[in-house]
């Protein structure tokens, strides 16, 4: 949209009166997979009650979708919760920076032929600079219980 006095176009500029403005693409955030000795460091941005399609029968099925902007790529990245994730991740580390190693399997815990994944879970004391500390967009309460999948 070009209005007067101001000019757009596909570059990193948008230029109004005296006011400049960069561009930074938003991109979707691409699915992280952990496996034995894999570490997710970054900060949680967010949680979310989702519906995922059971691999199986194919019927949606609740979830928990966690994001994370990656330290390491400064993309964000998400992962769905699982039984431990869920019981150890809460909404008040949103904002804070947290580290999720996956440290093994343990087998004799077993859902549809996986074995449970065992999870080392770490937080800041602090909130990540620029990240409000009043508030969340999901509370504790929004999340299904852990045994509802």
């Amino acid at each position: 949209m070009t209005s007067t006095g101001s000019s757009f176009s596909r570059s990193n500029a948008f230029v109004t009166g005296s006011r400049s403005v960069n561009w930074v693409e938003v991109k979707e955030p691409v699915k992280f997979d952990f496996s034995h000795g894999v570490t997710l460091v970054g900060i949680l941005t967010s949680i979310e009650r989702v519906q995922i399609r059971d691999n199986d029968t194919r019927v949606p099925k609740p979830a928990v979708r966690y994001t994370v902007l990656d330290e390491e790529t400064s993309a964000p990245v998400f992962f769905f919760g699982t039984v431990k994730l869920d019981s150890m991740i809460r909404t008040d580390f949103i904002g804070r920076y947290v580290s999720i190693t996956c440290t093994g399997e343990d087998k004799s815990v077993q859902r549809e032929g996986r074995a449970m994944k065992e999870f080392e879970i770490l937080r800041s004391e602090d909130f990540a600079p620029g990240w409000a500390t009043d508030g969340t967009r999901i509370t504790d309460s929004d999340l299904p219980p852990s045994d509802s999948y």
